[in-house]
């Protein structure tokens, strides 16, 4: 079944690329690859062109999602980035908890993952001070289109990150209309949402509310969030001014992870169900890891106030943003609680200035600058083995990091067609620990520097074609997760056992080289990255076998990061059994090579990303308004959870979903999204885990997997006005 589905989608997207390319030549320019239907305003259509004419002078991979033309739900972040190129994004407990985001490698060995790209809304960071980023507080349906600036492209949006950006370009009343939308599914799941759009002369008001709710797939892992959004906006002449308020509050229970075995034969349930096993079988990490007992879980609450202005001239732009949020966070796994009460402030500024030169010549320039400071006092409490309750805090931690990002480039006309860009970045991340339980103990203080320069060059033989080329370096310093982690002695159940330490970490660098092109034609568009990394100080955490604990080390020797981001998209023409249906056809592959090149583990892959991952889907439109798909998601072989590369793995896995659409007018619109329609068992994610003197191997005992969804549904209704 694997391979029919394979060679079907090979053998469409050569039909569909045959399809006569007549019409694209007698129409001229670029054609969507499916029809778009802008049902709201009229702004839409001017910011998918500003954001096009964006990404296409970066000499790198980059994606645009416009979330107008998705079909289905968009509920999580899985469910919008799970099919792009170069995007790696693995479900932890599904809903709105910690999915594994992975770019190009990037923040790999956490557990969750909490670093490594840049997050922004319209612009601005919402990344916290030390550069870590809580996933679950992200909407979505908040944005209208999602930009992503892969590795070092991002160096604009102040990213010093190996994974680059995400910048979420929000809906307000300039470019959507009011709504209301309700969703139902499979496990409890049950979501509602209302907006609000109105506009009158200069100003425009957005609201959005929103509330999410599961039971969830396994025993202990019920989720909901709730987010409130106000989006207001002046403009007068050639500026416009916009004021952003989110609130959102992101609760689930954490069932957390399974041994092998148990990811198979009963993956549904929790650590706990099984105590009644000998120690040597698995008893005691049941024992100690009670779920049931010990109730993990993640509360967080966020609340956000930002302010952006935007000046219009004849050659140049100007963009001047403010931002500050106070994010209270309570994350409990099976043995301790760490709570953090974060505030964090702002500045963005930048200038494009173009300077047009005789007949086709012309320089853009661009100059930007961010800083931000942030408080992040964390205290840790142990959990009791009785009733979960906290017994007592065991390290209390005042932190605060500062960081100042600045930078310039020049996009320069070569020659006809031809372009290059000059960039550099300068980058200081100051971090500061001070120990409030035990003063003097974990005090330290650290700072990180780095001028990062990217040289690209971009080639434009015809309107639709662009192939690029870019040498980059980036920086990553670390976080305080890093910083100051968790260990454990010889018995974690107890209080003298825990305790916490501050690792003297180094900042994280890499150089990058990357080539790519895009091509695009009415019926057939495709794109393809090749990048290759040399990171020097790798950030990597060792989790031990109890997988709450674990040490944050700089890798002693370089690694290296290579990969291949391959996308494409097709259709036919319309006409083939009535006047208005055609075929659809789409696909993504990512190859990831990431390898230890020296050091103890000398040849091995780094642990966390597939090798290969392959997702398809092949469509039937009856018309615009109505179509079926049928897509799949196939990781073909068995991924390394470990940095030795021992026997335990997560198994390779095929999913098949589908989706049926149907929008009879402008104000109605109904989906219904079918997934793991096989029902197969597979691992969705795992704890990536580091060398142990002790268990070298990585014993198959280890609570390590996260279990997928077995077969699960979800429909939804949408009214717009």
């Amino acid at each position: 079944m694997r391979f029919f589905l394979a060679a079907s989608l090979a053998a469409a997207a050569s039909v569909l690329a045959g399809a006569p390319s007549d019409a694209a030549a007698q129409e001229g320019g670029v054609a969507p690859l499916e029809p778009i239907t802008v049902e709201g305003a009229s702004g839409s259509g001017l910011k998918q062109r500003e954001l096009e004419q964006t990404l296409s002078n970066v000499p790198g991979g980059t994606n645009l999602i416009n979330l107008e033309t998705r079909k289905g739900s968009q509920a999580t972040l899985a469910s919008v980035l799970d099919f792009e190129p170069g995007i790696i994004i693995q479900e932890f407990f599904g809903g709105n908890d910690q999915p594994r985001l992975n770019i190009r490698g990037s923040g790999i060995q956490d557990n969750p993952v909490s670093r490594g790209v840049q997050l922004l809304y319209d612009g601005l960071p919402l990344n916290q001070a030390d550069g870590s980023f809580i996933i679950g507080l992200l909407d979505p349906e908040q944005a209208q289109f999602i930009s992503v600036y892969r590795g070092a492209n991002a160096m604009r949006y102040g990213a010093t990150t190996l994974g680059g950006a995400i910048d979420f370009s929000l809906r307000n009343a300039g470019n959507s209309s009011s709504s209301a939308s309700i969703e139902a599914g499979s496990y409890g799941m049950r979501k509602g949402a209302l907006s609000l759009a109105q506009k009158s002369d200069d100003w425009d008001i957005y609201l959005r509310a929103s509330r999410y709710q599961s039971d969830g797939w396994r025993d202990h892992s019920e989720a909901s969030r709730n987010n409130l959004a106000l989006n207001v906006g002046l403009q007068r002449g050639n500026w416009e001014n916009r004021t952003y308020l989110n609130y959102t509050d992101n609760k689930f229970d954490i069932p957390f992870l399974l041994t092998k075995d148990r990811a198979l034969s009963d993956p549904r349930s929790v650590m706990g169900d099984y105590t009644h096993l000998p120690a040597d079988q698995g008893g005691l990490f049941e024992q100690f890891l009670n779920v049931r007992t010990r109730d993990p879980y993640r509360d967080t609450e966020q609340l956000r106030l930002a302010n952006k202005t935007t000046w219009y001239g004849e050659t140049s732009v100007q963009t001047f943003g403010v931002y500050g949020e106070k994010v209270n966070d309570k994350f409990k796994n099976p043995a301790s609680q760490a709570n953090t009460d974060a505030t964090n402030y702002g500045v963005d500024y930048a200038l494009d200035y173009t300077h047009l030169g005789s007949g086709w010549r012309k320089t853009e320039y661009q100059f930007f600058l961010s800083a931000n400071t942030g408080r992040m006092p964390r205290e840790y409490f142990l959990v009791s083995p009785v009733d979960g309750s906290l017994v007592r805090p065991y390290a209390d931690l005042g932190q605060r990091a500062d960081n100042v990002i600045m930078g310039a480039q020049v996009l320069q006309d070569l020659v006809p067609d031809w372009q290059g860009l000059v960039a550099l970045q300068y980058a200081y991340n100051k971090r500061k620990i001070e120990d409030r339980k035990a003063p003097g103990v974990l005090d330290s203080n650290f700072d990180y520097t780095a001028l990062n320069p990217k040289v690209g060059l971009i080639y434009t033989p015809s309107e639709n074609s662009r192939y690029y080329a870019n040498v980059s370096r980036s920086s990553e310093a670390p976080t305080f997760w890093q910083l100051a982690d968790l260990g454990a002695g010889s018995n974690p159940g107890s209080p003298s056992s825990l305790y916490l330490q501050v690792n003297p970490l180094r900042m994280q660098t890499a150089n990058t080289f990357e080539i790519g092109t895009q091509q695009r034609s009415r019926y057939f568009s495709w794109e393809a990255s090749y990048y290759y990394s040399r990171v020097k100080n790798e950030l990597i955490a060792e989790v031990r076998d109890y997988a709450i604990d674990g040490t944050t080390v700089n890798y002693t020797d370089p690694t290296k990061h290579q990969g291949i981001e391959l996308g494409f998209s097709a259709r036919t023409k319309t006409g083939i059994f009535s006047g208005s249906d055609y075929f659809t056809v789409r696909g993504v592959y990512n190859w990831s090579d990431f390898r230890f090149k020296g050091g103890r583990y000398d040849g091995k892959r780094i642990a966390g990303v597939p090798v290969h991952l392959i997702s398809g889907e092949i469509g039937y439109q009856f018309s615009d308004r109505a179509g079926v798909s049928l897509n799949a998601r196939w990781q073909p072989s068995d991924t390394h959870v470990d940095h030795q590369n021992a026997d335990l793995k997560q198994d390779a896995y095929f999913l098949l979903g589908s989706r049926f659409f149907y929008r009879p007018n402008k104000k109605w619109e109904f989906f219904v999204d079918l997934h793991n329609i096989t029902d197969e068992t597979y691992q969705t994610a795992y704890v990536v885990r580091g060398y142990s003197p002790d268990n070298p191997t990585s014993p198959l005992n280890m609570p390590t997997f996260v279990p997928g969804p077995g077969f699960h549904a979800t429909a939804g209704l949408t009214m717009r006005w």
